[in-house]
């Protein structure tokens, strides 16, 4: 059965994965109707097989619905990348336009005053992106801080900050004596969830604060 997204939904969908590998494994073409896509309806097949057919074009299914292959799916996340970088605090309008101008152009969509490869935002930018709650990439992402932790399982947190951060273990002891410590900056949800659950085995309390990848969406959590 053929589920179909409005634009917003469609980031979102992507917004969800853990990193560009869940992407690659998730999706296998990014269809839509050909309309402006702020009004479009689009597809994400989990294959491509599913998408397409035996030589090559659009299943009789999706034609059936309007549907036409838009862009691959590392495509669209390449994208959505490059405009959130350029601006990260982007609307989805914003992002529909940069879509649109690569589907026409086969090129990323320039900000004047930023190189397209090589440039981000201005620092006042991306200031106002994480004081909005707003991280850097298009998937969630968590900094995590030691808080807090019994004493009885201080040499224990401190052989897992040793681990996590490659510091003798001594150091991490020490560390440990005067907290809060910070554990990881911009950690992948998978990533930050492991690490959450290898503190809390020993009863230590970690603070945690998600930042979402669209300024729209709520503040992603950890279990």
């Amino acid at each position: 059965m053929i589920e179909l997204l409005d634009l917003q939904q469609t980031l979102h969908a992507f917004a969800a994965c853990n990193d560009d590998d869940e992407v690659y494994g998730s999706f296998g073409w990014v269809h839509a109707t050909d309309d402006d896509l702020r009004e479009a309806r689009l597809w994400l097949p989990s294959s491509s097989d599913e998408a397409l057919d035996e030589d090559g074009a659009r299943s009789a299914a999706s034609a059936a619905m309007g549907l036409f292959p838009y862009l691959e799916p590392a495509t669209f996340a390449d994208v959505l990348d490059v405009q959130k970088r350029q601006r990260p605090l982007s609307s989805v309008q914003d992002y529909a336009q940069a879509l649109a101008y690569y589907a026409q152009f086969d090129a990323f969509q320039q900000v004047d005053g930023i190189d397209v490869a090589l440039g981000e935002a201005t620092a006042e930018d991306q200031a106002a992106a994480r004081d909005a709650g707003v991280g850097a990439g298009i998937f969630a992402s968590f900094d995590l801080a030691l808080n807090a932790c019994p004493e009885v399982q201080v040499k224990a947190a401190a052989q897992r900050v040793a681990r996590l951060l490659e510091i003798p273990v001594g150091d991490a002891l020490a560390r440990c004596r005067a907290l809060p410590l910070l554990l990881g900056e911009a950690l992948d949800r998978r990533r930050a969830q492991a690490i959450k659950d290898d503190f809390a085995d020993i009863g230590a309390t970690l603070q945690v604060r998600g930042y979402k990848p669209f300024p729209w969406m709520e503040a992603p959590t950890l279990r």
